[in-house]
C-alpha cells in the first residue's frame, strides 16, 4: 500500500472533510494569434461581445443557485460574483480588447488575452496582496471568457454525483458556488490565499478548504481517499483507517463546537475576570453588514470604501458613494461603523495609466493619493458626512506617516463640511490607522490629533520587519511574534491610553486565538476582524484572566526571538485550554 502523506497549506475554511479526491485538471488552453483582414474586426468584435455575455448567463446563474439555496447570507457571498459581473461590463476590458482587434488587426482571443494580461500585470505591480489578489479575480474572468471563445467546456463541479473532495491547481469563486447543493465535501488547492474571494466564498458557503499547497496535485493519485482539515489547513493524503477514525472525531467535535459558539453569538465578550471586550466586524462589501451582525459583531471596526473605485475608468460620484455608506450605516444602526477611506494605489484608480514606480508599495497610495487628488478624495469625505446624519459613522484615515498628513486631512475635512452646511453633521469622530512605523514612533503626537486608533497589524508588520508578505522566499519571516511588534503595539496601545483616546486592532492578526491572550494583556479592548471569526475569539475571551493575559505580556516582552515568544504563548494557552484548542 502507498504510504499516507501529510500536506501544510493555509486554513482557508474552517471544517473537515473526509472522502475520494476529484482532480481537476486545468490543461492550459492555447491562445493562437492570428492576422485579421480590417474586414473581419466587426465579426471578431462580436465573437468577443458573445463570449462576454455567454460568460455573464453563467455568472447569474450561480448567483441564481446561492439565492435558491434559502441561505440567509446568501445576499452577502453573492456580491462577490456581482464583481466578477462587473469585470465582464468594463470598459477598459472590453473597449481595450475591441481597440486592439481594429487597431492591431488581430483576433479575438489574442486580443482580449493580450489586454487581460496588462490589466493583471498592473494589479501585481502594486506590491500590495489585496490588488494581488483581485488580479487572480481578472485572471478568473478572463480564463472563463476565453474559454467560451474557443468553445473550450468548462469543468464544473456541480455534476459529480457521488461524494468527494476537489483538488485543483486553483479554483475560482464561480466554481466554489456550485459546491452548494453537490456531493462536494471540501476543496484543496495549489494556489490562494485565506484572503482570496475564493477563500471567502467557502467559508461564507461552510466548505472547508485548504489553500496554498504547493505540488497538491502531482501528490494525489486518482483513487485517493484524502482528508481537508481546514481548521489547521493539512492535507492527508491516504490515510490509515485510525487517521480516519481520528478526523471523524474531530469533525463530530467541530460541528458541536460550531452549533454552540453561534448559539451563543449574542452573549457579550467578558473575560473570566468580568473586563468587557468589544468585538467588531471588518467588512468590504456592503450587504455584508448584515452578515456581521448574524455573527455576533457589535458594529463594523473597518469597512473598506476601495470596493466602489474597482474595476471601472470613471470615480464613483458624490451620490453613489453616499447612498452605499448610508446603506451600511442604517443595517449597524444603533451601533457604530468605522469607514476607512480608499487605500487605493495609482494603478487602481487611474485604469490604464500605468505605474513608473519602482515600489507601488512604498509609494503613491493610500491618503497620499487622495492628498495629491483632493477632487477626488473631497467628494469621498462629503459623501461620509453625509451618511453619518444617518446613524454613527466615524472616518479612519490609513497609512498615515506623521501629523502633517493628519492636519492636511482635517483641514479637507473641516472645508468639506462648511461645503455641505446643515446636511453634515455637527461632528464625526476621526481616527487614523497605525500600520507605519513611523506612526508608533510619532503615536503619542498622533493620540493628540484623533479621537481613536486602530492598529493595521497586516502593514504593520511587512513594513517593520522589511518582509513582502505576498513573497514566497521571504513569507516565513512573516510573523507577529517578533519582540519588534509586540513593543510596537504596546507603544500605541499606551500613547492612546495617555490621551485619553480608544484603541483598537483591525488587522488579521486581532482574530488569531493564539495572540489574544497577549493582545488583552498588551492593553487591548476592542479587537475587529472577519465575521466568521468572532463567535471563536469570543468563547476565547470568556477563558481569559485578564491579570494572567498582563503577566503573559510582560514576560514576553522581555524575550528576544520571535521563537521564543511563540513558544511562550503556546504552553499558557494549551495549559489553560488544552492542546487542541481552538480546534477540538
Amino acid at each position: 500500500m502507498t504510504p499516507s502523506v501529510r500536506m501544510r497549506g493555509i486554513a482557508a475554511s474552517p471544517g473537515i472533510a473526509i472522502g475520494p479526491v476529484r482532480i481537476i485538471d486545468r490543461q492550459e488552453i492555447k491562445i493562437s494569434k492570428r492576422r485579421i483582414a480590417a474586414s473581419e474586426t466587426a465579426g471578431e468584435v462580436a465573437r468577443l461581445m458573445a463570449a462576454v455575455a455567454e460568460s455573464r448567463s453563467q455568472l447569474l446563474a450561480a448567483k441564481e443557485a446561492i439565492r435558491d439555496t434559502g441561505d440567509s447570507s446568501s445576499g452577502d457571498h453573492s456580491l462577490i460574483l456581482q464583481a466578477h459581473l462587473l469585470m465582464l461590463e468594463d470598459v477598459l476590458l472590453l473597449e481595450g480588447a475591441s481597440s486592439i482587434i481594429k487597431e492591431s488587426l488581430i483576433n479575438a482571443e489574442w486580443a482580449f488575452y493580450k489586454k487581460s494580461e496588462e490589466i493583471k500585470a498592473a494589479l501585481a505591480s502594486t506590491g500590495d496582496a489585496y490588488f494581488s489578489e483581485r488580479a487572480q479575480d481578472v485572471d478568473f474572468i478572463s480564463h472563463r471568457v476565453l474559454r467560451n471563445l474557443m468553445g473550450h467546456a468548462m469543468q464544473i463541479v456541480d455534476t459529480y454525483t457521488d461524494a468527494c473532495i476537489i483538488a485543483a491547481d486553483k479554483l475560482s469563486p464561480v466554481e466554489t458556488t456550485q459546491m452548494v447543493g453537490s456531493p462536494v465535501l471540501g476543496f484543496a488547492t495549489e494556489a490562494g490565499t485565506r484572503t482570496s474571494h475564493t477563500a471567502i466564498m467557502a467559508q461564507a458557503l461552510g466548505i472547508p478548504a485548504v489553500v496554498g499547497i504547493e505540488q497538491l496535485t502531482e501528490r494525489i493519485g486518482a483513487s485517493d481517499i484524502i482528508i481537508v482539515d481546514g481548521n489547521d489547513g493539512a492535507v492527508i493524503i491516504r490515510p490509515d483507517t485510525d487517521t480516519i477514525e481520528e478526523y471523524r472525531a474531530r469533525a463530530a467535535r467541530h460541528a458541536e463546537l460550531e452549533k454552540k459558539l453561534l448559539s451563543d453569538r449574542e452573549r457579550p465578550a467578558v473575560t473570566a475576570d468580568g473586563e468587557r471586550i468589544t468585538l467588531l466586524s471588518n467588512i468590504e462589501f456592503p450587504a455584508e453588514a448584515a452578515m456581521a451582525l448574524d455573527y455576533g459583531a457589535e458594529g463594523i471596526g473597518l469597512y473598506r470604501t476601495e470596493f466602489l473605485y474597482l474595476n471601472r475608468t470613471s470615480l464613483p460620484d458624490e451620490e453613489e458613494q453616499y447612498n452605499t455608506y448610508r446603506a451600511v450605516v442604517s443595517t449597524i444602526a444603533p451601533r457604530k461603523a468605522v469607514f476607512r477611506t480608499f487605500d487605493l494605489g495609482a494603478d487602481k484608480v487611474f485604469g490604464n495609466r500605468k505605474s513608473r514606480e519602482v515600489n507601488p508599495a512604498l509609494g503613491l497610495r493610500a491618503i497620499r493619493l487622495g492628498l495629491q487628488n483632493r477632487e477626488m478624495f473631497r467628494t469621498q469625505l462629503r459623501a461620509l458626512l453625509r451618511a453619518a446624519k444617518e446613524g454613527t459613522l466615524q472616518i479612519m484615515f490609513p497609512m498615515i506617516s506623521g501629523v502633517g498628513e493628519l492636519r492636511q486631512i482635517k483641514v479637507m475635512l473641516e472645508q468639506a463640511r462648511k461645503e455641505l452646511g446643515e446636511t453634515a453633521p455637527q461632528s464625526v469622530h476621526i481616527g487614523c490607522m497605525i500600520e507605519l512605523p513611523s506612526a508608533v514612533l510619532v503615536a503619542d503626537q498622533l493620540a493628540r490629533e484623533v479621537d481613536f486608533f486602530s492598529i493595521g497589524t497586516n502593514d504593520l508588520i511587512q513594513y517593520a520587519l522589511a518582509i513582502d508578505r505576498v513573497n514566497d522566499h521571504v513569507a516565513y519571516l512573516y510573523t507577529p511574534f517578533h519582540p519588534a511588534i509586540l513593543r510596537a503595539v504596546k507603544t500605541v496601545i499606551d500613547a492612546g491610553n495617555q490621551a485619553g483616546i480608544s484603541v483598537s486592532m483591525c488587522g488579521t492578526l486581532a482574530a488569531e486565538p493564539l495572540m489574544l491572550p497577549l493582545l488583552i494583556g498588551l492593553g487591548l479592548r476592542t479587537l475587529s476582524m472577519v465575521p466568521t471569526s468572532i463567535p471563536i475569539v469570543k468563547a476565547m475571551v470568556r477563558e481569559i484572566d485578564c491579570l494572567e493575559a498582563e503577566s503573559l505580556a510582560h514576560q514576553a516582552l522581555e524575550l528576544p526571538t520571535a521563537v521564543e515568544i511563540e513558544d511562550l504563548v503556546r504552553f499558557h494557552v494549551e495549559k489553560k485550554l488544552g492542546p487542541n484548542f481552538p480546534n477540538p
